[in-house]
Parts: C-alpha cells; structure tokens; sequence
C-alpha cells in the first residue's frame, strides 16, 4: 500500500528529511543538537585555551598560536610527520552497554591496533589528498611539522546498543532509539597537536569527539564493534588536512549527525 500525504508515516519521513538537510548545513549540529563536548588532557599544552571556532573548524576545540614567527616558520613546511598514536589517557568506558559486551580488559587488548589504525589513515588522508600541501616522511626531519595524535575515549560499537534502539524504533517510526539513545552508541575522542620542527613548539591543537551517527534508513557501521571509530578516523583525518591546507578566512565545516545512510 503506497502512502498519501496525509498518512502520519509519510509526515514523519518528511520532517526527518528536512532535519537532515539543515543539519547538513549547520555547524552547531554536534556542539548543540548532539550537545557533545570533549574534555582534552594534559597531553595538549594548551589543554585550558581550547575553543570552538565555527567559522573555521569541523573540530570542537582549536588553539592556535598567535606567535607570527613561530606560524611562519609553520607555513613555509611542505613535509609532515605523523607520529605514533598514543593511548596512555584513554578513559574507562562507563557505558551501560559496556559493562554487557565489552570489559576494560578487552579494550586495553585492541587499542594498540586502533592507535595504529588511527595513524594509518592520518598518514593516508595527507597522502591522498587532492592537490596536497604535504608531503607525509616516515621520521622526523628538520622541515617537516610532526603530528602528535592521543586517543582520548572509545566506546566500541555494541549489539546489545543496536537491538535496544531497534526495539524502541519498532514502536516510534523509527525516531525514538535513533534520536534519545544516544548512551548505547559507539562514540570516540582524539586530541592532538601540530608542531613546528624548529622550535618544537605546536603552532595548532585540537580535540574532537563524535558519536555514532544517528541514521534514518540503515546503517551497516552498528553492526561492526569498530565502525564507528572507524569512520570518525576517516573524518577526522580529512578534516584535518583540509584544515591544514586551507586559506585564510576559508571555512572547513565538519559532517551532519543525522544522515540517510551509512555504510
């Protein structure tokens, strides 16, 4: 049976689109739709002086240096080094689903892969990048910016998480689960830092944390424990080289929390 414009299933698909589309096109999406924030730690030097900058950055919070010596000597780099991720201040996973399918002792096992995943495509997306700025050296050398990447949070993906919001979707059209339950999701934070070689100063820092996107059709990522991870790596690195790359006064806007699908 097809659905007219005046069935409540239709009206609800309808809203839902256009939620998507203006959530495509706002930058205050995950900072206060999703009301996410991100506490860095003291491996940023300037972990305090973190801020959101919507103008300019996908990432919740940015520092830069305001040293015009210092971003100079920065700007005239065309190498980059993207260093081991390191996991030491990665946080417990409090979640409820977390205690059901996952223990620290697990998580402590697989994050030396996921550090390692994370350097990957960090050291791929600069690598990749279309008409690229760097490029990426397997050392440190005297003109090449290091990145120094930390894994802050992770909360893999979980099935007692997907078949909870499927239950409650069963009963809501498909909007209660995806659009309350947030705390069942899979969700990660990085922070990091990029530093000139010179003065082994960083010029730049950043943190960022993302949930698993809430997804109105379907969703291949809920059903793989690191699918949400990840596709924020693959965000994130992205982002950040467009954001190394970018002009001054450019805009580098971050993705929607709400998405048709997800693969």
């Amino acid at each position: 049976m097809s659905l007219s414009p005046s069935t409540p299933p239709f009206r609800w698909l309808l809203l839902l689109c256009s939620v998507v589309v203006s959530l495509s096109s706002c930058r205050t999406a995950k900072s206060v739709v999703e009301a996410v924030e991100v506490k860095p730690s003291s491996f940023l030097t300037h972990a305090k002086d973190l801020k959101e900058d919507r103008n300019r950055s996908p990432f919740i919070g940015n520092w830069w240096s305001t040293d015009k010596t210092l971003l100079a000597a920065a700007d005239r780099c065309r190498k980059i080094y993207v260093a081991p991720v390191v996991y030491q201040n990665v946080r417990p996973d409090k979640t409820i689903v977390a205690e059901v399918e996952h223990d620290a002792a697990w998580r402590t096992r697989h994050l030396p892969v996921m550090a390692e995943y994370m350097r990957t495509k960090f050291k791929e997306a600069f690598r990749k990048a279309k008409d690229p700025r760097y490029t990426v050296v397997d050392a440190p050398q005297a003109d090449a910016l290091t990145l120094q990447l930390s894994l802050l949070e992770w909360g893999p993906n979980t099935y007692t998480g997907v078949l909870s919001r499927q239950v409650v979707d069963f009963f809501t059209f498909n909007v209660g689960g995806e659009a309350t339950m947030r705390n069942t999701r899979g969700y990660m934070a990085i922070e990091g830092r990029v530093v000139e070689p010179r003065t082994h100063q960083p010029f730049f820092e950043f943190a960022d944390k993302e949930y698993a996107k809430v997804v109105l059709i379907i969703s291949i990522q809920d059903f793989r424990r690191n699918g949400q991870a990840y596709f924020a790596v693959k965000e994130w690195a992205a982002q950040l080289e467009k954001l190394l790359h970018a002009k001054p006064g450019e805009k580098v806007s971050g993705s929607p929390p709400v998405v048709l699908f997800n693969y």
